[in-house]
Parts: structure tokens; C-alpha cells; sequence
């Protein structure tokens, strides 16, 4: 009986040290995601800096062709409008997917954050006990039955 005990111990210590392997996967995953939104962050504050350095060299560049000539005006302010549009519409696209992506990420942190509480949450004291007890009802019952096959095998012999 000793034997099953320990070998049930066996059992749980490989489960909780399982769980302790997920339990550290799960907090790096987590440390992992919270430096990619870091990351994701940074460019996206990168981006709006670059994106204001092109307006600004569309801008200059507009002001340059309104010297040279009428002509160049018109064609260089179709021109940079449009490229300015396809930008902006661009970016705009990439914000969103940026955006996207953060709320992602965010969302995988919290379900982190869920799951490692879920995990911390699990009484394990309370959980051994109960097989504890459940492993003494058995070995009363079994000592019991071994007794009740004992003397039914007896009974007949001493009659």
C-alpha cells in the first residue's frame, strides 16, 4: 500500500513539475509578447516621425517647383498629392494593422495573465488531502475485504 502511495506521489510530483515547466513556458511567453509590444510601439512612433518627414520633404520640394516654372507646379502638385494620398492612405493602413496587432498582443497577455492565475488558483494542499483520504478509505475497505475473504475461506475448514 506504501508502494501505491508513493508511486501516486511519484505521479503528482511529475505532474506539478509539468505544470511548473507550463508555468514558466507561459510567464516567458508573456515576457516575450510584453517586449514585442514594446517593439510595436517604438515603430509606430517611428513611423509617425518618418511620415512627417515625408510630408515635410513634399512640402519643400513643392515650394522648390513653384520657382522654376508655372507648368512644373501644376504637374509636381498632381504629382506629390497623389503620391502624398497613396502614402497617407498607406500608413493609415499600416496603423490599423499596427493597431491590430498591439490589441493582439494585448489580448494574449491578458489571456497569459488569466491562465497563470487559473494555475495559481489550483489548492494542491486541499487536492493531496482528498486523495489522502480517498487512499485510506481504500486501504480500510481492502483490509476489510481481506478479512471477510479470510474467514468465509475459515468458517468451512473449522465446522
Amino acid at each position: 500500500m506504501k508502494e501505491q502511495i508513493n508511486e501516486q506521489l511519484g505521479l503528482l510530483e511529475k505532474e506539478l513539475s509539468r505544470l511548473k515547466e507550463v508555468t514558466d513556458y507561459i510567464d516567458e511567453t508573456k515576457k516575450n509578447a510584453q517586449e514585442v509590444i514594446k517593439t510595436l510601439e517604438s515603430i509606430q512612433s517611428n513611423y509617425s516621425t518618418y511620415t512627417e518627414k515625408i510630408f515635410t520633404t513634399c512640402s519643400n520640394s513643392i515650394e522648390q517647383l513653384k520657382k522654376e516654372t508655372e507648368l512644373s507646379i501644376k504637374e509636381g502638385v498632381l504629382s506629390f498629392d497623389s503620391t502624398g494620398n497613396k502614402i497617407d492612405q498607406t500608413n493609415r493602413e499600416k496603423l490599423i494593422e499596427t493597431k491590430k496587432l498591439l490589441e493582439n498582443y494585448r489580448k494574449t497577455v491578458e489571456a497569459t495573465d488569466n491562465l497563470v492565475k487559473t494555475l495559481e488558483a489550483v489548492d494542491f494542499p486541499s487536492r493531496l488531502d482528498a486523495i489522502e483520504g480517498k487512499v485510506k478509505v481504500n486501504r480500510i475497505l481492502l483490509i476489510i475485504t481481506i478479512v471477510i475473504g479470510i474467514g468465509a475461506i475459515l468458517v468451512p475448514i473449522l465446522l
